[in-house]
């Protein structure tokens, strides 16, 4: 899994949940902020694996939730090619991403056995739209974890 800054950040903030939760966990004896926003990010994993474009399949079954600090969750793939998928690449890519100031390239293609000329692709998110899609079932999701502790 990549460090916690190889992604791109998306916070949804929650006003004094961390004091909320731990008066719950010190009632409860457990994790029930980290249990809600397991809970949360597995929301939204198994909603970018069902907006992911598919070619090996790789991608999809790369993209993991992990729990970090036990305050937040990073969700994202492990194939080191996600977020050129997400941003695109070149001058087809998303222009506030680093990564696409290349004009274009040439690269070998095994699949076909040949050089092959591109100026890049065109972003296909797919973990993004899945966090603001299902933003409320997320927040819902550290409610219920939340509540579980009493």
């Amino acid at each position: 899994m990549h460090k916690r800054g190889d992604f791109v950040n998306i916070s949804i903030k929650l006003e004094g949940i961390e004091e909320l939760a731990a008066k719950l966990d010190s009632i409860a004896g457990g994790s029930a902020l980290q249990d809600g926003l397991l809970q949360g990010g597995e929301i939204v994993r198994a909603e970018a694996q069902t907006n992911c474009p598919v070619d090996t399949g790789r991608l999809r079954e790369s993209i993991e939730v992990q729990s970090f600090d036990g305050t937040s969750v990073v969700i994202g793939p492990t194939a080191e090619y996600g977020v050129y998928v997400e941003f695109g690449t070149g001058s087809k890519g998303n222009s506030s991403v680093a990564h696409t100031s290349k004009e274009g390239w040439v690269y070998y293609n095994e699949k076909t056995g040949g050089f092959v000329y591109t100026t890049g692709q065109a972003p296909q998110p797919y973990l993004i739209p899945a966090l603001y899609s299902q933003k409320d079932a997320v927040v819902d999701a550290i409610r219920q974890g939340l509540l579980s502790a009493f």
